[in-house]
């Protein structure tokens, strides 16, 4: 009998499509990811299903859309229904880890972690008026620092936080930085890990997520100036909905008062971005370097996604907004087959296909309720993707569908939307949902269609039936009530 592969699952959070430096970027400098591309099936067109972390990852996770799985903004818990990708393979046999990040609230995925490290350990202050930031108790990360002879301090604590849109590099060592944390605790993982069993690993780094603190030589590794240029224009907020003026000028938002900051304050968090995505493209050679010391390397399928983009400073917008341009949805998947050769696909890719895929490219039967489409027999260079005529997404107020030439953003029960020419506009800056009534109505209809397409009809709690049509012979499926 075959060994069932190791499955390495990495998210990263808040990183965008662009900003690799396999996918065109100029100035990031991302060598274990743009090796890791050299031999992976990398999917250029690749769209989480919701532009914020828990509905995003929960998607990630259960192979569902968020209005089905219930986590529709942050704070939500996944319902107890639901099976995620770590629990499906603890159930197959595969010893479970989950280190650094994961942002799932539910009682059963926790229970199928058989190893966990580095949760929660990225703290996150509330605003106080007298300044006073005090820890009282450390956590895994802080205690790390402190015996390597520092003190970590995050968000409000740091000088300037707010004014400088969380941009603070930290002139502590680069091991010392949270994701060389998390990424030291996958190595250890990997290096006692049994290799007589098979593992699914799912490492969660905390960057590129504001704050932005990239520490050592990364926090200095790129100067303001010299960032590419923001995607903006002069009237792009002035065609758009109203929700995103109002969004520039919210008085409770984290980085309150951004509308007014400067370019270089702009260009300065651009910056400190950029040198978190080279942080975490550090940390995790040294985790792949662990899986090849270890001869796990060539049975293991590494898995590269985020969970969601970042505006970082385009339409004049810090860190993540709760709107659906492509900048939030559009992210990495870089699939690579310890045997697999370097393949792009452009065909359209939701996030919800990771959960069939991986289960697929493991062996293992995909469950009925999962709503997303394997992309094994790609991944495996035989097959070009089904087609996908579009993508969905959506976050509370409005959803969308995203074809290869149009996005329709629909603003249930309101007057206004929003509508881009992708091939003419690929950065979202001319909303013609006014010029384009037509084209509108056009696409609402699809987007009616999509939401027919991705309906529920195979939870795994719903109690069903089937018989046959007499007249047609078609098998209908038909649900139980007690």
């Amino acid at each position: 009998m075959a060994r069932l592969p190791n499955v390495l699952l990495v998210t990263a959070d808040h990183l965008r499509y662009d900003i690799l430096g396999c996918h065109g970027d100029p100035a990031i400098q991302t060598p274990t990811l743009d090796a890791l591309a050299g031999r992976a099936t990398d999917f250029a067109n690749y769209f989480v299903q919701n532009p914020v972390c828990q509905p995003s990852r929960a998607s990630l996770l259960t192979g569902r859309y968020p209005r089905h799985h219930g986590v529709r903004h942050n704070g939500s818990r996944l319902d107890e229904n639901e099976m995620t990708l770590v629990e499906f393979f603890h159930r197959a046999g595969y010893a479970t880890a989950v280190v650094g990040k994961h942002h799932v609230s539910q009682a059963r995925f926790l229970a199928a972690i058989d190893h966990g490290a580095a949760h929660n350990c990225r703290r996150n202050w509330n605003e106080r008026e007298d300044g006073r930031y005090v820890v009282e108790q450390r956590n895994e990360f802080e205690e790390y620092v402190h015996q390597r002879g520092y003190e970590y301090r995050t968000g409000y604590a740091l000088p300037g936080f707010r004014e400088q849109l969380g941009a603070v590099p930290s002139d502590l060592p680069d091991d010392c930085h949270i994701d060389a944390y998390v990424g030291m605790k996958a190595s250890e993982y990997l290096a006692q890990a049994d290799t007589e069993r098979p593992f699914f690993l799912w490492l969660g780094f905390y960057g590129p997520h504001h704050p932005y603190v990239p520490s050592g030589r990364f926090g200095t590794m790129y100067q303001p100036e010299q960032m590419p240029p923001f995607q903006r224009s002069a009237d792009d907020l002035a065609r758009k909905p109203v929700e995103y003026r109002l969004y520039q000028q919210c008085q409770v938002h984290k980085y309150r008062g951004f509308a007014e900051a400067p370019e270089s304050v702009f260009q300065a968090m651009k910056a400190a971005y950029y040198g978190m995505v080279s942080q975490l493209d550090w940390a995790l050679g040294k985790v792949l370097d662990t899986l090849a010391e270890r001869g796990l390397a060539d049975n293991t399928i590494v898995v590269f996604t985020s969970d969601h983009g970042e505006f970082l400073g385009d339409h004049g917008f810090p860190a993540k907004a709760p709107f659906l341009l492509d900048c939030m949805l559009h992210v990495p998947c870089l699939i690579a087959l310890p045997d697999g050769m370097a393949q792009g696909i452009d065909a359209l890719v939701e996030e919800v296909d990771l959960f069939p895929t991986l289960a697929e490219l493991a062996g293992l039967a995909v469950p009925e309720w999962v709503q997303g489409h394997s992309l094994a027999a790609t991944v495996r260079g035989n097959t070009v993707p089904a087609a996908r005529t579009s993508i969905y997404a959506e976050m509370v107020d409005k959803k969308c569908i995203r074809t290869n030439r149009w996005k329709y953003i629909h603003y249930p029960g309101k007057d206004r939307g929003e509508l881009y020419d992708l091939a003419a506009d690929p950065h979202e800056l001319h909303n013609l949902y006014a010029d384009q009534p037509e084209r509108v109505a056009e696409l609402r209809a699809q987007f009616y269609a999509k939401l027919d397409e991705t309906e529920d009809f195979a939870h795994p709690r719903y109690e069903r039936f089937a018989g046959r049509d007499p007249a047609t012979g078609e098998e209908v499926h038909h649900y139980l009530t007690w």
